[in-house]
Formats: C-alpha cells, sequence, structure tokens
C-alpha cells in the first residue's frame, strides 16, 4: 500500500508536538540544577518510564520482533532476568550515589582514585554513548528505508535535528517528560501491528502462539540440553542470559550516566529505588509484547508467503509489514512509535553527554571558574556539538556500509555495541565501592586489561568475516569478560603500588 499523504500527516503532528514540549521547558531552564538533574524534584514515576524508555532504542523495536520471527520467545526472558540485578544494584550503587553531592558518577571517582581516572572514564562513556547514537541513527535509517522511501541521510537528519533541538531546548525535564509521551507511544504501536494481524485475518493471540509453538518458535529451547550449558559459544543459554542480565543491570545502574543521572534527579533514595525498580519492571511486559508481535508476523507471513520479500531477513518484518499491510495513516502512527524509540534513546544520549562534557571537563578542566550562567550556555552549545558528532558517525557508517550493512542482525549490533565498554566501565566503579586495596595504578591497568579483553572477543561481530555457521562467543558475555578482566587485573595490579591513600568506599 505504500506510504500516503496520511501518514505523514500522521508523523509530522507527533514531530511537531515533541518540538513543542521542548519549547514549553525552555522557559523554565534557567540553572544547570535544573538543566541536568530538573534541580532534584522530579517524580519518581516519570523517571522510571524515561530509564526503560532510554534503554529501548529502535534498534530494539525492530530487533525484538526480528528476534521472534527467526528463533522465537526465548531472549525475552532477560527482561525478567534483568530484575535479579536490581537488589545489588539498589545496595551497592543507588543508595551510594543518592548519599554524594554529584552530578555525574565521574566526579566520585577523582576523589576516590585521581582526576586521571574521573577524565579516563568519563572519556570511555562519551566514546561509548556518542558512538552508540550513530549507530542506532544509521541502522534505524536503513531499516525505515524500505517502509517509508527516505533516503537513509534523510532519516539522520530528520530524527537527530529534532531530538538535538527539544534536548538543547528543554534540558532532563524535556527529556524525560518525552520520553513519558514516545514511551506510550511505542507501546500503542506494537499494540496496533498485533491487533492488526488479529483482526484483519480474525485470529485470537491462543492461535497465534500454538502455531508459533508448533514451529518451535515459542520457548522451544528451553527443553534443549545445550541451553543449560556454561558453554559461551552457545548463542542463547540460561546462564548467559541470567549472568549478562545481572551485569547488565549493575552497569546502568553504577556507571552508566544515562541512567544514573536519572535517579539523582529524584527528590530521596526512596524515589531513587522505586524509580530504578519500575523502571525494570515495566520492561518486561512491554518487551513480551514486542517479541510477541513478531510471533504474529511469523504466523502472518508463514500464512501469507506470497505477501513477504524473497529471501526477507527478520530486521525487515516489522518495516515491511508497516508498508504494505496497514491502512493510510495507521502506518504513520507506527512510524511515529518507531521514530520514538530512535528519539528516547538520542535525547537522553544527548543530555548525559552534554552533563557530563559540562561537569567533568568544562568546569573541572577547562574553565573552572565558569559561573553557573556560563555553564548553561557551554551545556546547551555542547548538547548541539553531541548532536552533531552523533549525525556524524551515522553519516560514516553510511559511507562505509551503505545499505549493504554487515549481516549481523540489530540484535546484535545493539548488544555487542554496548557490551564493549560497560563491562570496563562496572569493573571501574565495583573496584572503586567495593575494594579498599584498589589504586588509580591498578584500576589503569585493568581498564587497559578490559579493553583488550572486550576487543578480542568483539571482534569478530565488527571486524572479520566469518561463516554464518562459524563458533563466536555469544554476545552475553561481552560485559562479563570486559567487566571480569577489568576487575581482576585492577585489584592485583594495584597491589603492585600498595594501599590506596584514598581508599574510602
Amino acid at each position: 500500500m505504500g506510504f500516503g499523504t496520511l501518514d505523514y500527516i500522521v508523523m509530522a503532528g507527533y514531530l511537531l508536538a515533541i518540538l513543542g514540549m521542548g519549547a514549553y521547558f525552555m522557559r523554565r531552564q534557567e540553572s544547570t540544577s535544573e538543566y541536568f538533574l530538573g534541580s532534584r524534584r522530579m517524580h519518581w514515576f516519570p523517571i522510571a518510564i524515561s530509564m526503560f524508555a532510554s534503554v529501548l532504542s529502535a534498534i530494539s523495536y525492530i530487533a525484538c520482533p526480528a528476534e521472534a520471527y527467526n528463533h522465537g520467545m526465548t531472549m525475552s526472558l532477560k527482561s525478567v532476568f534483568v530484575i535479579l540485578g536490581i537488589p545489588p544494584a539498589i545496595y551497592l550503587f543507588v543508595r551510594f550515589f543518592r548519599g554524594l553531592s554529584i552530578t555525574t558518577a565521574y566526579e566520585y571517582l577523582e576523589g576516590r582514585f585521581g582526576v586521571s581516572v574521573r577524565l579516563t572514564t568519563a572519556g570511555l562513556f562519551l566514546i561509548l554513548r556518542s558512538f552508540h547514537l550513530g549507530v542506532v541513527l544509521f541502522a534505524s535509517a536503513v531499516v525505515l528505508e524500505p517502509a517509508t522511501g527516505w533516503p537513509i541521510w534523510f532519516s539522520v537528519l530528520l530524527v537527530g535535528v529534532i531530538s538535538t533541538a527539544y534536548t538543547t531546548m528543554g534540558g532532563i525535564s524535556s527529556v524525560i517528560w518525552t520520553d513519558v509521551l514516545q514511551f506510550f507511544v511505542l507501546v500503542g504501536g506494537v499494540l496496533i501491528v498485533i491487533g492488526s494481524v488479529m483482526f484483519a485475518n480474525s485470529i485470537d493471540p491462543v492461535e497465534i502462539w500454538n502455531f508459533a509453538k508448533e514451529h518451535g518458535h515459542t520457548f522451544n529451547a528451553l527443553g534443549d540440553r545445550e541451553f543449560y550449558s556454561f558453554n559461551p559459544y552457545v548463542r542463547l543459554s540460561l546462564w548467559g542470559m541470567v549472568i549478562s542480565s545481572i551485569f547488565t543491570k549493575l552497569s546502568l545502574a553504577g556507571s552508566d550516566q544515562v541512567v544514573i543521572q536519572r535517579y539523582l534527579s529524584t527528590r530521596n533514595e526512596k524515589d531513587a529505588t522505586r524509580s530504578l525498580l519500575w523502571g525494570t519492571v515495566l520492561g518486561a511486559p512491554v518487551m513480551f509484547l514486542l517479541y510477541f508481535a513478531g510471533l504474529a508476523l511469523f504466523w502472518f507471513y508463514s500464512v501469507h508467503p506470497d505477501r513477504a520479500l524473497p529471501n526477507m531477513l527478520g530486521d525487515h518484518v516489522l518495516p515491511h509489514y508497516i508498508s504494505t499491510e496497514l491502512a493510510p495513516g495507521v502506518g504513520g502512527m507506527i512510524m511515529a512509535a518507531i521514530i520514538a524509540a530512535v528519539m528516547s534513546t538520542v535525547d537522553s544520549g544527548l543530555n548525559s553527554l552534554a552533563t557530563c562534557t559540562t561537569v567533568d571537563f568544562y568546569k573541572r578542566i577547562f574553565k573552572k571558574e565558569a559561573d553557573d550562567r556560563q555553564s548553561l550556555r557551554f551545556a546547551k552549545i555542547s548538547t548541539i556539538a553531541w548532536g552533531l558528532l552523533s549525525m556524524g558517525s551515522a553519516a560514516l557508517l553510511i559511507m562505509l556500509f551503505g545499505a549493504e550493512r554487515q549481516q549481523n542482525p540489530l540484535i546484535y549490533i545493539s548488544e555487542v555495541t554496548l557490551g564493549f565498554f560497560s563491562g570496563i566501565l562496572l569493573g571501574v566503579f565495583l573496584l572503586g565501592v567495593v575494594t579498599r586495596r584498589a589504586n588509580s595504578f591498578g584500576v589503569m591497568l585493568g581498564m587497559v586489561a578490559g579493553l583488550i579483553a572486550a576487543l578480542s572477543v568483539t571482534a569478530p561481530y565488527y571486524f572479520c568475516e566469518l561463516p554464518p555457521d562459524a563458533p563466536r562467543l555469544s554476545f552475553f558475555w561481552i560485559n562479563i569478560i570486559g567487566c571480569i578482566a577489568t576487575c581482576v587485573v585492577g585489584y592485583f595490579g594495584s597491589l603492585l603500588r600498595g594501599r590506596s591513600d584514598k581508599a574510602t568506599p
């Protein structure tokens, strides 16, 4: 059916509403405290929604249905297992950081290990998030191209410019409240996809589930002995998902400025705990819906194979369905949901990048005497700069890959990209908070070891042309390996220089 005028009207109306919210919150931006932390008076519930929305990128929005379409529902269990990481995350990090008068997590590291460790870890975060935003913009644009007919560069510019604009105008308050709106848009979008399959074909969810189960696309992997193996080369294993989920939650709560900045914006420790808890718990049913949408599309294209693209990849299933099967206007609503998923990741990343750049570099190194007005101006300029850099990163990926991107599914790209640095950063904060022996020499040594370990296990995903059936480490273990290497080498390396003189966990 293709995209029509009504679809574009729906999408344009949504984008204008987002910009309007940014303009509304711009009137309240009078200090860096308001711009970065909402003056620490944000209610926990919108922050909980924003926490989930910020980690649910368009990659996840497209990749989760694709995973269910290709392999089934097993990976959806990760959204349940990640709840296991909440108690240690609260005990180790939430209560700890809420007791400090900080804006970024990396400020703490200076008092613990010195300025070199602070700047190095803050720099790693800047690299991680800026590269991840470029990947999100690029990968989303590639998949949206067949649905909208837009050139890849146009999608990157559209989403990048609008996200940068309202984030610059409104700061974290704008980011959080637009994330709330985008959360409901993206949930409504996936419900529309599932509902359209059911109502147009007079089928109910039980029939879809039974059909998928018969074809090995539900939780059939739970019956395989290999699923319970500790073999890290098994693509999906119980222990890989459980351990990785715990490490992921610890990494988000303990070393990722995007999440830390949100719970630091709450009024007290109790609200910070609530926001982290409910931001995680809310994710489980939403992720289940995304995976179930993949089952619905699996049923649809199994029953109607003539409507599928030849050799259709899982990542193209949802965009193809949107562009060919939905009524005018409805496709625009779904595309608005996908764009909402992109923006909720980009706006959160840009705001945290600007916060880290301003607090950890501008005010600490370049202009220590800067007053609040100067810092606020710099924060807005840096937001724009990071937005342009993220779009530039996406443009570089377009030149390198174009529409013929590497054949790794989007879910691989998302997990590998985030896992590369997140385990290293988590290892640094664990060394600071949990141990007394760790010192700056050992921590720097540990980060080098973590980088080498992470690079060695991610190279097959990015730099090596391996046959489809070639064994390679499951992406679930990437953040675990990086964290363990950082902690082990960092701890024993610290013993070479004696006890830290700033050992106050």
